[in-house]
This record gives structure tokens, C-alpha cells and sequence, in this order.
């Protein structure tokens, strides 16, 4: 029995749009601030080395492939042509945002593979089969549209054995305002409105979790065909969106067969797993207002969980690259510049083949 390796990723690219192009009404790339953006981006892919990556904040499926194209350039330079061959991003896979227009574009998604895709799923408009809470308690909820496409990639994850990839980017925890609402400007002092656009925010997050779940399970549910999350799900690991989005633990004292049920469609983070196995590691991915905070994720279903026997594989390795983030609420702090405000994710996990 062989075992393959192979290392999947996320990515948010913080706005990455065509050079030209305003984007949040007033913000636009020159030609020369465009290239400085694709050639950080370019380098940090070449550091994460990784066979899938689900990106995020992706605008253009032109800016897309270049930062492809200049990251294979980056391999070929440095590691010879039969590497760039070997780790070139064969599948380029651009979903739009729907809420978007060419005027005025939204954040969509992006994944990039080194194998084929044997098959693409996405949902953004949930039209007809929208998230619905009936009336509970006061409680009234119905979400028709996600703010941002989920991506799902069916690939060959080794030799024999192929798996689903999704990825996605949840709404944020940035307050939700009317147009036109006096909030937005902090001297307006308008503190309860504010507080009702994070209510805003908080629900849809919610309702999009519950969107991603619904389609894991649909993925999961009695099969052993593995499953890995990727994407910025802009809370903790402990938050309940992001709870929603793992599934439940079994409570210790129920039968087996039903804990079997739970655990056929739990997900599990690969950071804790390797917090669980290494002293003094440490991952943040985001800071805000002096707030250190991994809001991006790498979920995995239990063909990959070291503690179910009847695993295919493992992660071996997770690592978190978020050297160029800096505080900002610190006098003095350097800005970002063309880097990423996420740190990236990388998890490197093995299958027997």
C-alpha cells in the first residue's frame, strides 16, 4: 500500500479586480498597482504550493488567470519548466458574483487545480429552494439569494480515490445598511441602527451557513466519498455559523449506531487537529481594531479524522501564513499594500492508496 499526499488551501485575495475597473464605487487598480497585486498574490501561491486552492474575493475571471499565469511563470523561473508543468494550475474556475454588474462588480470566488475537475456544482440563487424558518417564537426568516456563489469541485484526490472540495465566503461581520442610512457615518452617532446592521449581517451569515450545510450534507450523507471545506467563513471556529457549517458531535452516551449518523456528516477543523497533535501552535488569519481572529477555514469529513478507524487518510500538516498582516489599531503600524488582509491556510493530508 502506497501513501499520496496531496495539499489543498484557502485564499482570500482581497479585491481582485481588473485593472481600470472601479470597484466599491470609488476604488480602482493602474495598470502598475494591478501587477504590483498580482505578484504578491503570485509569490504567496508559490509559497503555499498547493495542489487545490479555493480562492476568494475573485472580481474578474481575467485577473484570475493572469495571477495563474504569473505564478506558473514564478515555478518556471525558479524550479525549471518540468516543474512549472507538474504545478501549473490546469483548471482556472471563475464563479461571478450575481449581484454584480460590469459597472459596478461584487466579489465572487475561484478555485484553482492542478488535476482535473471531473465535475462543477454552485449555488448562489436559492430562489426555489430558498432557506426558511417558519414562525417561531416572533422569529419569521427567508433567504432567497447567498452574497457571495458557493463552489463545489469533484476531483481526484489520489490515485482511486476522488472527493468533493467546496469552497466559500460567508457574509462578513461589516454592518448591513439601507441605502442612504445616516449609520454609515460613525459622527451621526446613530448606535442602535449600527447595531441593527450587524443584526443584519448575523442573519444572513446564518442563512448562508445554512445554505453551505445543506449542501454538505447533500455531499455527505451515507456515502465515504470524502469531503473538504475551504473559505473565509468570517467567524471562529467555535462561532455558531461556523458550527453550523461543521455539524454536531454526537453526545457521548447515545447507541453507536447513532453517533454513526453524526459522524457520517460532521466536519472537522485541520487546525485543530494539528492543535491536538502539536505544542505551541498558534493560527490567526485576520485582525481587526487589534482583534486576532482565524475566521478562514479548512474542514474535513471523517475519511480524513484520525480518531475514526475506517478512515482512507490523515492530516499530516497544516500551516497558516500571515507574516505580512499587520495591527492596525497600533500608532505606526505599516499598511498592507498590495498583500491580502487574511493570513492563508494550508492543510497537507495523506491518503493510502
Amino acid at each position: 500500500m502506497a501513501r499520496s499526499y496531496f495539499t489543498v488551501a484557502t485564499f482570500n485575495l482581497r479585491n481582485l479586480v481588473n485593472s481600470g475597473v472601479t470597484y466599491y464605487q470609488t476604488n480602482r487598480y493602474s495598470e502598475a498597482a494591478f501587477a504590483r497585486k498580482i505578484a504578491w498574490l503570485a509569490e504567496q501561491l508559490y509559497r503555499m504550493d498547493a495542489d487545490f486552492v479555493g480562492c476568494q474575493e475573485v472580481f474578474h475571471a481575467e485577473a484570475f488567470q493572469a495571477l495563474a499565469d504569473a505564478y506558473e511563470a514564478i515555478v518556471a523561473e525558479r524550479d525549471g519548466t518540468g516543474a512549472a508543468e507538474r504545478k501549473r494550475y490546469s483548471e482556472v474556475w471563475h464563479l461571478p458574483n450575481a449581484q454584480g454588474s460590469a459597472e459596478d462588480p461584487s466579489p465572487g470566488v475561484g478555485f484553482l487545480s492542478r488535476s482535473p475537475i471531473l465535475e462543477k456544482r454552485s449555488r448562489q440563487d436559492l430562489t426555489d429552494d430558498p432557506i426558511e424558518v417558519a414562525d417561531i417564537g416572533g422569529l419569521d426568516y427567508r433567504l432567497t439569494q447567498l452574497s457571495r456563489p458557493q463552489q463545489f469541485a469533484r476531483v481526484a484526490l489520489a490515485e482511486g480515490h476522488e472527493g468533493w472540495i467546496a469552497n466559500a465566503h460567508l457574509k462578513s461581520k461589516r454592518p448591513l445598511y439601507a441605502a442612504g442610512s445616516e449609520a454609515e457615518v460613525e459622527a451621526n452617532a446613530e448606535f442602535l441602527e449600527r447595531a441593527m446592521g450587524s443584526l443584519r449581517s448575523l442573519v444572513l451569515r446564518a442563512g448562508e451557513a445554512l445554505a453551505l450545510r445543506r449542501e454538505v450534507i447533500g455531499l455527505m450523507e451515507g456515502t465515504t466519498t470524502p469531503l473538504i471545506v475551504v473559505g473565509d467563513l468570517n467567524d471562529d471556529i467555535g462561532a455558531v455559523t461556523t458550527e453550523m457549517v461543521r455539524g454536531e458531535a454526537p453526545f457521548r452516551g447515545l447507541p453507536i449506531d447513532v453517533k454513526a449518523l453524526f459522524w457520517d456528516v460532521e466536519m472537522h477543523s485541520a487546525a485543530r487537529i494539528q492543535l491536538r497533535r502539536s505544542e505551541g501552535v498558534e493560527f490567526f488569519t485576520n485582525i481587526y481594531n487589534g482583534h486576532y481572529s482565524t475566521i478562514d477555514h479548512i474542514l474535513v469529513s471523517q475519511e480524513f479524522f484520525y480518531r475514526n478507524t475506517r478512515a482512507i487518510g490523515d492530516v499530516a500538516f497544516v500551516r497558516c501564513l500571515n507574516d505580512h498582516l499587520t495591527d492596525s489599531s497600533l500608532t505606526g503600524a505599516p499598511g498592507l499594500g498590495a498583500a491580502s488582509d487574511h493570513g492563508q491556510i494550508t492543510a497537507r493530508l495523506w491518503i493510502d492508496t
